[in-house]
C-alpha cells in the first residue's frame, strides 16, 4: 500500500510538471535594448568633415565576428567586422533596409557603426540580443537624434 502510495505521489509529481511547462512569449518591446548614450566626434570618411558630440549608444551583440555591410543589404559587400561580441561596440542609428536571415532569426533593421577597420557600413540586427524578428532596437534612435523639418541639410554621412 506505501509502494502504491509514493506511486501515485510520483505520478501526481510528473504530471504536475507537465501543467507548468510554459512557451515562450513573445517580447511587446526589445528586452536588451542599446544603452550607455556617450558623445563622439565622427568623421565623414567622404569629406573629412567632422560631426562634434555625436550621440552614439553601446549595443549587445550575440557574438563576435559580426559583418558590417557597406550598405543595408544582405547582397552588400562586407567592409569589416566587430570582432568583440556583447556591449563592446557603438552604433550611431538604425534604419529599415533589405531581409537579413540568421538561423532562425530575420530583420529588416540595420545598425550604423563603424567596423573594427575603421571603414563604416551597417550590422543585421538579427546580430543584436533581445527582440524579436523584424523588432527595431528600443534604445537605438532613428536616425541617431538627427531631425529636421521642411528645408533640411543632408543626411549626416551614417544615415546614408
Amino acid at each position: 500500500m506505501i509502494a502504491l502510495k509514493r506511486a501515485l505521489a510520483a505520478l501526481t509529481m510528473a504530471l504536475a510538471g507537465l501543467a507548468t511547462v510554459t512557451v515562450p512569449v513573445a517580447h511587446a518591446t526589445d528586452n536588451v535594448p542599446c544603452h550607455s548614450p556617450t558623445k563622439r566626434d565622427l568623421t565623414d570618411p567622404d569629406t573629412g568633415g567632422v560631426w562634434r558630440g555625436t550621440e552614439v549608444r553601446f549595443c549587445n551583440l550575440i557574438h563576435g565576428h559580426v559583418p558590417v555591410y557597406a550598405g543595408r543589404s544582405a547582397g552588400s559587400p562586407v567592409v569589416g567586422y566587430l570582432e568583440q561580441g556583447g556591449a563592446a561596440n557603438w552604433f550611431v542609428t538604425e534604419m529599415r533596409g533589405g531581409d537579413f536571415r540568421l538561423g532562425r532569426s530575420a530583420n529588416n533593421w540595420w545598425g550604423s557603426t563603424k567596423a573594427d577597420n575603421g571603414r563604416w557600413g551597417w550590422v543585421p540586427e538579427v546580430y543584436f540580443a533581445g527582440g524579436d524578428n523584424y523588432e527595431d532596437d528600443a534604445g537605438l534612435l532613428m536616425p541617431g537624434g538627427y531631425t529636421c523639418a521642411h528645408t533640411c541639410p543632408p543626411l549626416p554621412f551614417w544615415a546614408r
